[in-house]
């Protein structure tokens, strides 16, 4: 799932009023934030919902250091926050902005930049560098590390999957036409699953790059956030029809209704071994069973809970728009931060 301009438009139908979250922190002007505050848990409130900001968090993963990073939608900038909630913010190139972010097997975090068209590496020693594309309308979008070692992105507008070593040599693997490569995880197989969200499959690529497609069953689905569950599979959210699904190894695909319509948009697998599914319309956490068995968390109307991870501590970590981070413990327990403040006038810098 890419958030480029046109793809912003059809979530923005899909989503509704929770994805003008989204989007007017795209509209937004830039309001740097403060560098290195520690955020202060803080209870949830309806009118911390309303706030928007170009360094709304937005993408999130545990980095090699034991702590979880974050994208900013738009923004310049990477955050870090540690388990017991102290934040640092780290600048990156202006023109462009970070997608999604993962943890290298080079210790440090890597990131696709979509607008920038070249994929970024932030070491833990805070320096960050750029690999550019050599197609300038690639759209890189997810990406994860495989289990060789190496960067898998999808290209978005390319119609590719790309293999970036750590040491910047790329790889770049042809898909069909139009087929719309967002989110990507590694499976049980050893293979790299990815979402097609403009052709309405699940596809799979080997470490050798060969690639196989699988059709959803439900027409115009939508495959969003995905990850590889404890039972082997790989589940996703169908952002157009209130489901989520699993598909095995084999390819067979299984859907599951949500008891309550409100947009399947994060998915993550716990340290618990089930899937935990944001709903942003919903104001719902589900806790998903492997075999489909879901328990509710209602979250108050200012919580945006939006993608999600499972973090070091045994908790599950998410984004929200409105400049907060949140936890939910695998007993339902949520505790939000506030990492970034749009109203801030202060020029942000590097740590």
């Amino acid at each position: 799932m890419n958030f480029g301009s046109s793809n912003r438009a059809r979530l923005a139908r899909a989503l509704g009023a929770a994805a003008a979250i989204f989007i007017a922190s795209a509209c937004a002007t830039r309001q740097p934030t403060r560098p290195g505050a520690a955020a202060a848990p803080v209870p949830a409130a309806p009118n911390k919902g309303a706030r928007l900001g170009t360094h709304a968090p937005y993408a999130i993963t545990t980095g090699p250091d034991g702590n979880i990073w974050y994208t900013e939608y738009q923004g310049d900038g990477i955050g870090r926050v540690t388990p017991d909630g102290a934040v640092v913010r780290y600048k990156i190139d202006k023109d462009g902005f970070a997608e999604r972010i993962t943890s290298g097997s080079d210790g440090a975090v890597w990131f696709t930049d979509t607008p920038g068209n070249q994929v970024g590496r932030v070491a833990l020693d805070t320096k960050i560098a750029y690999i550019k594309l050599p197609d300038n309308q690639s759209g890189p979008a997810g990406i994860v590390t495989g289990p060789d070692g190496n960067l898998w992105f999808t290209e978005h507008s390319g119609d590719r999957i790309g293999r970036l070593s750590t040491a910047g040599q790329l790889t770049e693997y042809n898909l069909p036409k139009g087929v719309g490569a967002g989110e990507i995880v590694v499976g049980s197989d050893n293979k790299m699953w990815f979402a097609e969200d403009k052709s309405n499959r699940i596809g799979s690529i080997t470490l050798t790059g060969t690639v196989t497609e699988y059709d959803i069953p439900t027409p115009d689905a939508r495959p969003g956030g995905m990850t590889r569950g404890a039972d082997g599979n790989v589940w996703f959210t169908e952002l157009r029809v209130n489901k989520i699904a699993k598909i095995d190894p084999n390819g067979k695909v299984t859907e599951y209704d949500l008891p309550e319509a409100g947009v399947p948009f994060g998915i993550a697998s716990g340290a618990d071994g089930n899937l935990w599914v944001t709903v942003v319309k919903a104001h719902i956490i589900y806790r998903v069973t492997p075999q489909g068995g879901f328990t509710p968390f209602k979250t108050p109307d200012g919580t945006i809970a939006s993608f999600i991870t499972a973090g070091p501590d045994g908790n599950l970590w998410f984004t929200e728009p409105n400049g907060k981070v949140g936890r939910i413990s695998t007993k339902g327990e949520i505790s939000e931060l506030v990492v970034s403040d749009p109203y801030a006038n202060t020029e942000s810098t590097k740590k």
